[in-house]
């Protein structure tokens, strides 16, 4: 005589579960850690929205900062960091010079997507792509007219956010790290002056990452 099993709803949500558990445990055992410094060097300006650049407005932008990276496979990861970035522009207004300079402290979260030796790629290289969310902090903003300092901080929003992008290769160095040179390019999507419309950050910048 044949007994049935039955699978009650209860049971089939124990199963479920362990069975979730299981694939995450294996899953999560794969995946590795890195963390490191980053410098960035390149140019900001600010300009309508969706609007890539405005070149009359163009002023340096330097970067750096702490990053690190998940890598949840051989292809998949998730960056973030902590940077500290200046932002702004520099335009000239009826003869007179005007610098507008922005501090942040930025938060990124990007996913990056590489490719490596089952692309043609050797001794470890990978080419990557990584898009993400930013979330930054005003930390200061200091205006010049013709070269004399004032306070921009009333004028300025407290907070900006937008799409952070990067393009480059990773190279392993020195056993166990790994450097990253990349192409970036933020577009922020807040307007950065209370009583100014349109204007946002943008930045396009050239960085150099050592991760451990």
């Amino acid at each position: 005589m044949k007994q049935k099993i039955k699978i009650t709803g209860k049971s089939l949500r124990a199963i479920l579960m362990v069975g979730v558990l299981t694939i995450g445990f294996s899953f999560m055992s794969k995946a590795q850690f890195s963390y490191g410094v980053r410098i960035d060097a390149g140019a900001a300006c600010q300009s309508d929205l969706l609007e890539l650049a405005n070149n009359c407005d163009v002023r340096f932008s330097p970067s750096v900062g702490l990053i690190g990276k998940y890598n949840f496979t051989e292809g998949f990861a998730l960056k973030s960091g902590l940077m500290y970035q200046q932002k702004g522009r520099n335009f000239t207004e009826a003869d007179v010079d005007v610098t507008n300079k922005l501090d942040y402290l930025t938060l990124p979260l990007k996913a990056e997507f590489s490719a490596g030796e089952k692309a043609g790629f050797k001794n470890g290289q990978r080419f990557y792509f990584a898009v993400g969310p930013y979330l930054s902090y005003k930390l200061d903003a200091e205006g010049k007219l013709d070269g004399v300092k004032y306070d921009m901080n009333t004028e300025t929003k407290d907070f900006d956010a937008g799409l952070g992008m990067e393009l480059g290769m990773e190279f392993p160095v020195f056993k166990q790290k790994a450097l990253q040179v990349g192409l970036n390019y933020d577009m922020g999507f807040v307007e950065v002056y209370k009583d100014t419309p349109d204007l946002h950050n943008k930045m396009a910048s050239i960085s150099l990452g050592l991760l451990f």
